[in-house]
C-alpha cells in the first residue's frame, strides 16, 4: 500500500472518530472495544478538539453535513472542555 494512501486512511479515520466522540455518538473506550485503536486527531485527555481544521477536512471530503454541525458547535459554543480545572 502506497504511503500516502495509508496515510489519508489513518488521518480519515482519526477525523471521524473524533466527530463521532464530539456529537457523542461514540466514546473512547467503544471504539478502543471495537477496533482495537482509536485514532485521534488531538490527544482527548489533553486538547481541545480543531473544530475548525475538522471543518476544513471535512470539506475537502465533501462531507458537508458534518461541516454544518461543527460549525453550530462554534457559533454557539456548546463543546463541553475535556481539560481537567487543576
Amino acid at each position: 500500500m502506497p504511503k500516502e494512501r495509508y496515510n489519508y486512511e489513518v488521518l480519515d479515520e482519526a477525523m471521524n472518530n473524533a466527530y463521532e466522540i464530539i456529537m457523542g455518538n461514540k466514546t473512547f473506550d467503544l471504539i478502543m472495544e471495537e477496533a482495537g485503536e482509536c485514532s485521534l486527531p488531538f490527544d482527548i485527555r489533553e486538547e481541545e478538539p480543531d473544530l475548525q481544521g475538522m471543518i476544513e477536512y471535512f470539506i475537502e471530503t465533501e462531507e458537508y453535513e458534518k461541516c454544518e454541525v461543527l460549525q453550530k458547535i462554534i457559533n454557539n459554543n456548546t463543546l463541553h472542555s475535556r481539560k481537567s480545572n487543576n
